[in-house]
């Protein structure tokens, strides 16, 4: 038996639902004291999946606009993606996701 017709027959045996919880953003800020080449190099090590093209964008919007989305994930990973890029020196902000 498939464990994609497991998890039906659970479910259906339950009556429980998975409940998907709201995306929240990661906010990178801009600052003056990390460089363009230290914040892109932090968003590649930190942000898993986060291509060298990727964190350049991200990187130039937060610095011409003030901020940019970094990540956009559940509260959790959030909360700990924030940790991680404070924990490098970045400045780092959470906010629901529209």
């Amino acid at each position: 038996m498939s464990s994609t017709k497991i998890v039906r027959e659970k479910k259906k045996q339950t009556g429980r639902k998975n409940s998907t919880e709201p995306p929240w953003n990661v906010l990178l800020h801009n600052d003056w004291e990390n460089s363009m080449s230290k914040v892109v190099l932090i968003l590649t090590k930190v942000l898993p999946g986060m291509t060298l093209g990727r964190a350049i964008k991200i990187m130039y919007e937060a610095h011409s606009s003030g901020r940019a989305v970094a990540k956009r994930c559940h509260k959790e990973l959030a909360e700990l993606y924030k940790e991680c890029l404070q924990g490098e020196g970045l400045t780092v902000s959470l906010e629901p996701a529209e």
